[in-house]
């Protein structure tokens, strides 16, 4: 970094913006990889493009960014635990987890995530000390729910402005007198 900004202070700077938390699984010769990442965007809608940036350092990087298709799962608000499993090195990450079976999926898919896109690697790109990894959305599926958020280096809910702290949502309050 140049002068006095270090990347102490832009890592603390960027920490400040929040974002959704996806996971991103691919298939690999070994098995199913994956890794969490906030660093997600879409990219074009026709064709309909999303982009992942994966850090050099990823142990993940070279089999997601070598697979010719991946996954993006985005998290709901009460899979923080998956976030954090996936961020942990050394450990087999899909130990415990629930795969989405339905409608054969040519990636791995995280049960109970509120979007699944099934992505064909579209273009590669190295940016600094990560590799952009641009994929075209082949399949999408969704369900409802509140996603999970990354905010200064924490894990929490989504609450939508005007909304009372600790209401349920919409989703999630009683029907016909249940509960």
């Amino acid at each position: 970094m140049s002068g006095s900004f270090t990347s102490a202070q832009f890592r603390e700077a960027l920490s400040h913006f929040a974002s959704g938390v996806t996971i991103i699984t691919a298939r690999s010769e070994a098995g199913p990889v994956g890794f969490t990442a906030s660093a997600f965007s879409s990219v074009s809608l026709a064709p309909p493009l999303v982009l992942v940036c994966v850090a050099h350092t990823a142990s993940a990087h070279d089999a997601v960014v070598a697979a010719e298709r991946f996954g993006v799962n985005v998290l709901a608000e009460r899979q923080g635990w998956l976030a954090e499993q996936f961020a942990k090195h050394g450990i087999d990450r899909f130990e415990g987890v629930a795969l989405h079976e339905a409608g054969g999926a040519s990636v791995p898919l995280l049960e109970g995530a509120l979007v699944h896109l099934e992505c064909r690697r579209h273009t590669l790109h190295t940016a600094g000390d990560h590799t952009i990894l641009i994929g075209e959305v082949e399949r999408s599926a969704t369900w409802p729910g509140r996603p999970l958020v990354h905010y200064t280096r924490k894990l929490g809910a989504f609450v939508a402005q005007g909304a009372p702290r600790g209401a349920a949502s919409a989703e999630e309050a009683p029907k016909n007198g249940e509960g």
